[in-house]
């Protein structure tokens, strides 16, 4: 007999084999899936309801309001980190809409002289220190565009440059708390965990505690691109001189706009170094969006109209698709834990790897790696935070869920590079190279991609293995 908890597993699998199939797009499937689960939980009763509970003049507990089930499943959305990533895509919005970031790319090309391997290692890591402030989705979807356009006049293959793009980002995204989206749930998820001192998992915590090892995993990385890539890097350019032709303040519509988003960002970013250092009250959702707002509050566009003018283009370049995305995967999720299924899955891990501490790290490091390589990263860290919580309560508080989340980071984060549907970078960069005449096929990126992962999971392997209780404890 099929329980209601295995319907609710076949939703969930349902969801996701959308999601990966194509069929229909992600976010729809997303929240196709989500309805599903409404009407079904509706219809079952098979949800626990968030309930309310108010000491009585005795000091017991007594139960004061069951809420309704639409009010438990909005609970189950991490608002941390929508309003983190619609905070930082305004920013990146305002800074297309004046013109910065290809200002930027065109300035690394004429830097490059031509050199195609030096236009790799240029616009990889113009790529990568964007994606240390804002996601690299967003920073992927900002420079791509411009790449692309400069091979073409270049008349070079930009399959190189955009794979090393999406790649180098991802692994330099490890390092960065904003700068890759499964670090921003892991973020969120240990602001909100009680049981252990998470205080580690702050904007400064990511830079002390990857930064040195994405350091190493980019240099790898690089290498490997410089092998692979060889006889592509050699090649001369036959159209250097319209690239050096190029004014790259000429790509600047508004410089006013340009400067103030700027000071504004830089601050946003040393609000997010302080509140670890001094203890801020405001979580980082709240920085992003205020940081946001006086961006947007201080911004005087040329050509304003009251109506359909500036607030209008900032919104229009918003990825709501992906946050909508976000949100029904939460509740995907949300629906699978509430029924049990993510206990069942750290009990199984703890059971096989749970007597060494470092050892349950490294498998983390691989299942992450793995699992990330054959569906997009995102939904794997959302459906494995609340497993490492578990793990942690099945040890019966032995085991600390820090350097499981730790493992995490590096095995998602690294994990993505394998194939184009690895990370939400990956799949924008394949979806940008369509544009031209040189597409990015699956066979080129796992040529590519999947050696990365090996080679920068081995790196975090050995990190994890010399550096626990040190770094991660």
């Amino acid at each position: 007999m099929v329980t209601e908890a295995q319907v609710v597993l076949a939703i969930f699998i349902l969801s996701f084999a959308l999601i990966l199939s194509e069929v229909v797009h992600r976010t729809i499937a997303a929240w196709f899936g989500s309805v599903l689960m409404l009407l079904y939980g509706h219809y079952t009763g098979v949800f626990h309801l968030h309930e309310e509970y108010k000491p009585d003049g005795m000091g017991v507990a007594v139960l004061e309001k069951t809420y309704t089930l639409e009010h438990t499943m909005v609970g189950w959305i991490e608002w941390e980190v929508i309003g983190l990533l619609l905070g930082m895509m305004i920013f990146a919005s305002i800074l297309e809409l004046c013109g910065f970031f290809e200002y930027v790319a065109i300035k690394a090309s004429k830097m490059s002289k031509g050199d195609p391997w030096r236009l790799i290692v240029l616009l990889g890591t113009i790529t990568t220190l964007i994606s240390l402030v804002i996601d690299n989705v967003t920073a992927i979807i900002i420079i791509a565009p411009v790449t692309l356009r400069i091979c073409n006049k270049l008349e070079i293959n930009p399959v190189p440059p955009l794979m090393a793009e999406a790649i180098l980002s991802d692994t330099g995204g490890v390092a960065s708390m904003v700068g890759d989206p499964p670090n921003v749930m892991i973020a969120a998820a240990a602001s909100d965990y009680t049981a252990f001192d998470l205080s580690a998992f702050s904007f400064n915590g990511f830079l002390f505690k990857l930064g040195i090892l994405t350091f190493f995993a980019w240099v790898a990385t690089l290498s490997y691109f410089r092998w692979y890539y060889h006889e592509w890097s050699t090649q001369k350019p036959p159209h250097v001189e319209l690239l050096l032709e190029e004014d790259e303040w000429e790509a600047i519509n508004d410089k006013p706009l340009m400067y103030s988003t700027l000071i504004i960002l830089g601050l946003t970013v040393v609000a997010f170094s302080a509140k670890s250092l001094l203890d801020l009250p405001i979580e980082i959702d709240g920085i992003a969006l205020s940081g946001a707002a006086f961006a947007l509050i201080v911004a005087r566009p040329k050509n304003e109209e009251l109506r359909e003018g500036f607030i209008n283009e900032v919104v229009d370049k918003v990825e709501w698709q992906a946050l909508l995305f976000f949100a029904g995967l939460f509740l995907l999720v949300g629906a699978v834990g509430d029924v049990g299924y993510l206990d069942q899955v750290a009990n199984w891990i703890f059971d096989n790897f749970g007597d060494d501490e470092v050892k349950l790290a490294v498998a983390v490091i691989w299942v992450s790696a793995i699992a990330s390589a054959l569906i997009d990263n995102i939904p794997f860290t959302a459906a494995m935070i609340p497993v490492i919580f578990s793990i942690t309560e099945a040890s019966g508080g032995e085991l600390s869920p820090e350097p499981l989340l730790w493992a995490l980071a590096m095995g998602a984060g690294f994990g993505g590079n394998a194939t184009p549907i690895g990370s939400s970078a990956n799949v924008m960069a394949v979806a940008i190279s369509e544009r031209g005449p040189y597409p990015i096929t699956t066979a080129e990126w796992v040529r590519a991609g999947f050696p990365v992962m090996m080679i920068t999971c081995c790196v975090a392997t050995v990190f994890m293995i010399i550096f626990h209780g040190v770094l991660y404890s």
